[in-house]
Order: structure tokens, then C-alpha cells, then sequence
């Protein structure tokens, strides 16, 4: 089986954008109505972390769980965003069946 060259340098110039594009976007997760507050980007890095003062007055393990809870929901977010950007590049290459 062989490569199309130019096939592939388009796929990597795409991919390229797209991490470029991803490294832009935000996503906020949140917990505790909104008390706890994490923003990551669509490479999944974590970009900061807000926690109502009045939450720190509780017990320490009620505050860790919200951290745990809202970083979840903000990658759960990336990731989702990740995976449509991947579906629409693919939709867009106009790639010939492999099967």
C-alpha cells in the first residue's frame, strides 16, 4: 500500500491547526452551585482554579471534592470538543474508503 505524500502533509498541517485551535478555546467546569469554578483548554490543561471564599470555611474534603468534581466537568467538556473537531476534520478530507 502506498502513501499519497501530499495526502499526509495535508492531514498534518490540519492536525496542527486543529491543536492550534484547541489550545485557544476554554472550558469552564464548575461545582457546589457554582462555588468551585476550573478552566482547562482543549488540550486539557488546566488554566485556573476559583473557589468561593465562604466554601473555605467548610471541611477540607468537602472542598477537595468540588475541585475533583469541576475539573472533571471542564475536561469532560475539552474532550467532547476535542472529538467533534477530530469528526468534522475527517468529515471535511474527503478521504477514500480504506474498506
Amino acid at each position: 500500500m502506498q502513501f499519497n505524500k501530499g495526502l499526509l502533509n495535508q492531514v498534518q498541517n490540519m492536525m496542527n491547526k486543529m491543536q492550534q485551535e484547541m489550545q485557544q478555546m476554554k472550558f469552564e467546569g464548575t461545582a457546589g452551585n457554582g462555588k468551585v469554578k476550573v478552566v482547562c483548554n482543549g488540550l486539557q490543561e488546566i488554566l485556573s482554579v476559583k473557589i468561593d471564599p465562604e466554601l473555605l470555611k467548610e471541611e477540607a474534603t468537602l472542598l477537595e471534592d468540588l475541585i475533583v468534581v469541576a475539573t472533571n466537568d471542564a475536561l469532560n467538556k475539552s474532550k467532547e470538543a476535542g472529538n467533534n473537531a477530530v469528526a468534522q476534520m475527517m468529515a471535511n478530507m474527503n478521504l477514500p474508503n480504506i474498506f
